[in-house]
């Protein structure tokens, strides 16, 4: 009898180490790390080899705590220390992990980019930020999968997201608008003032909010000490440069610019009127610089003016008739909020039935009926079985009975005496012998012998419901 003393098979080892393997010259060489500090030594977040390895020995394989031998590792990495080993592996070689540390990885990436799709992108015409679900659902529809961040950080994933959810047309979405501004301090931009704000709103389409500018003393020029604007976050780099060349320093507002509080109706529409009157001006706005650009004529000028003009009192109207319709006629304002708000309802509504739940419920409702019918089926061919077994039983009956009459001597018929099952206590010839031990009734007796209960006979197992059978439930 050997007196080696064995490791228990059923002992947990290794729970908190991660395994880096490189195989190289037809060997495998691994080294035994902390999980949480592989991806920061990659990062370069950390530079201390003591933080990251387990134990600074190379080894053939970690779980059976087999080390590699010197002579293998001069021969695959041409170098023998430990040391230099270790970095090489942890540089070159393979993190190994499990399904289910996988999947939470990329659980935890996927939340991670979904966040910042919540936190950085906005519906263009409300410009409000959507839910957590709603974008999750989006990815889903999109069909985006995230990927290790090894690979790619969470960043560009982001920016992958949008780039598909904007392509699939799953959400109407767009990156929300950073508020950024040009400061000058006391070198105050002197007669170029519109110059630069046409670069502002012809190079990077910004959206100037709002100038601090005085006349000078020398000649009426404009004076701006602080240009602020909005911008797309893809013009950042654009803006840099402006700033830089002008000779101002550029200040961060707001990484996302998005509508918050809660929701009015009748504020909702005066809002998105006002958008939609001020994005027109815009329009409008850098049509007449391209013009004044390319030709300074009299007449252009004249016609971009009158433009300019039209959009301006077109505001002026929408915002004196809200203002007449919220001091004069209250009433009325509370029969449109009323109206809007069922209308929005009915909408809504109508856009449950969408496609997509129709065709899922035509696709469960042919699911049911296949169910059904190969229910019936079986039904039908379990009778015609039982029906069957009931004639051969008969026939065989008589056969017993006649060689008794005829003198043979046999007891039963057809090949030979009959048998009895111990577990159905059924007593039967060969043949039905063999076909009893794969019939239903008997494979119910077995379960009901194996949880402690009395068997039934054939006439109680035909009043049990079939289904709970075959379903495994009973």
């Amino acid at each position: 009898m050997s007196c080696r003393i064995t490791q228990p098979v059923n002992q947990v080892r290794l729970t908190n180490v991660a395994v880096v393997r490189m195989n190289r010259h037809g060997k495998r060489f691994e080294v035994a790390c902390y999980r949480n500090k592989i991806l920061n030594y990659r990062q370069g977040i950390e530079t201390d080899l003591s933080e990251v390895l387990q134990t600074d020995r190379v080894f053939v394989n970690v779980s059976k705590g087999l080390f590699a031998s010197s002579k293998d590792l001069l021969t695959a990495f041409a170098t023998s220390n430990q040391d230099d080993v270790c970095q090489i592996i942890l540089d070159s070689g393979q993190v190994q992990i499990g399904d289910m540390e996988r999947s939470a990885t990329l659980e935890n990436t996927a939340r991670e980019v979904a966040s910042m799709v919540v936190a950085k992108c906005v519906h263009p015409v409300s410009n409000r930020p959507y839910t957590m679900g709603q974008v999750r659902d989006a990815m889903k529809e999109a069909e985006f999968s995230v990927q290790p961040t090894t690979a790619r950080s969470v960043k560009q994933q982001f920016l992958d997201c949008v780039r598909a959810i904007q392509k699939k047309g799953v959400l109407d979405i767009h990156r929300a608008r950073m508020e950024l501004a040009i400061n000058f301090g006391g070198d105050a931009v002197v007669g170029g003032a519109k110059d630069l704000t046409r670069r502002l709103e012809t190079e990077a389409q910004a959206l100037i909010v709002r100038t601090n500018d005085a006349v000078s003393d020398e000649g009426g020029d404009v004076e701006i000490d602080r240009i602020q604007f909005l911008i797309d976050p893809s013009q950042y780099r654009t803006i840099d440069a402006i700033a830089k060349e002008s000779g101002g320093t550029l200040e961060m507002l707001r990484h996302a610019v998005t509508q918050e509080g809660d929701a009015d109706v009748s504020s909702e529409l005066e809002r998105n009127t006002l958008r939609q009157t001020e994005h027109d001006a815009a329009a409008a706005l850098k049509l007449s610089n391209v013009r004044q650009t390319g030709n300074e004529g009299h007449h252009s000028q004249q016609q971009s003016n009158s433009v300019i003009a039209a959009l301006a009192s077109d505001v002026g109207a929408v915002l004196s008739l809200d203002h007449n319709r919220h001091t004069h006629n209250p009433q009325h304002d509370d029969d449109d909020d009323i109206d809007a708000v069922s209308s929005r309802k009915k909408n809504k509504k109508a856009q449950k039935k969408s496609k997509k739940a129709k065709r899922r419920e035509k696709e469960e409702a042919a699911l049911r009926q296949e169910r059904k019918d190969a229910e019936i089926a079986r039904r039908e061919e379990r009778e015609f079985r039982l029906g069957k077994s009931q004639n051969t039983t008969e026939g065989d009956g008589d056969g017993v009975l006649n060689s008794g009459v005829g003198g043979n001597g046999d007891v039963g018929g057809g090949g030979g005496a009959r048998k009895s099952c111990n577990t159905c206590g059924g007593s039967f010839t060969p043949a039905q012998y063999r076909v009893h031990f794969r019939s239903d009734w008997h494979r119910y007796n077995i379960k009901l012998k194996m949880k402690g209960a009395t068997h039934v006979d054939e006439k109680e197992f035909l009043m049990i419901d079939s289904d709970a059978f075959f379903d495994g439930t009973m």
